[in-house]
């Protein structure tokens, strides 16, 4: 376990945050859009098997657009990003939402199939350093999952909170047998938020 505070020169790889959730609830919640339309990852080439995408939160130019463009749209600078209408089925949810003091980005289920794997990239400039972050939480399937960033692996499981930063080279392999189903929520990092990573208990 790290206690650096992280900079662009050392800057924190993962941290779990000391967030509360009802997870059990949530889960349901997560698993009844199972029977919903999920849309395959955009980039083919960066991942093996199967990778779904489900939005909740898009860019307000697309929220009445073609929901391809809620999951993948290239982000204008300065775009303000609102709730999509399946929201109003996740109370659970929007109750975990609420604990966040940071304005959000893209938010989106992703479920990556058994026997699947997403591989080795980077994110640009998706991390603490720059301003942006990326949290998931473990919905389902996550015992069996290796989840790499900068070379460790990280010790995610079921109902549990991380930050990930995906600017460094991350990868991902369902070798399980049920399909990987995580809550991923992209926010713009303040005060409250830096503040949650740096005092993160489990941070490297």
């Amino acid at each position: 376990m790290s206690t650096n505070i992280g900079t662009h020169n050392n800057p924190v790889a993962f941290a779990k945050l000391a967030l509360n959730c009802d997870f059990t609830a949530l889960k349901e919640e997560v698993l009844a859009l199972n029977e919903l339309t999920w849309y395959s990852h955009v980039n083919s080439s960066g991942f093996s098997g199967h990778w779904n995408v489900l939005p909740l939160y898009a860019n307000q130019a697309h929220v009445n657009a073609h929901p391809i463009l809620q999951c993948f749209s290239i982000e204008e600078q300065n775009a303000q990003f609102a709730p999509l209408p399946i929201m109003n089925r996740l109370p659970i949810l929007k109750s975990f939402l609420a604990q966040f003091k940071c304005s959000f980005k893209s938010i989106r289920l992703m479920r990556l199939e058994a026997g699947s794997h997403i591989l080795p990239h980077r994110d640009h400039h998706l991390s603490m350093e720059y301003g942006e972050a990326r949290i998931h939480v473990p919905i389902a399937g996550a015992e069996q999952v290796e989840f790499v960033v900068n070379n460790r692996i990280v010790p995610m499981k079921c109902n549990e909170v991380w930050y990930l930063n995906a600017d460094l080279e991350h990868s991902v392999s369902n070798l399980g047998a049920e399909a990987r189903i995580n809550l991923v929520i992209d926010c713009k990092v303040g005060v409250w938020l830096k503040n949650l990573i740096e005092s993160s208990e489990q941070k490297f």
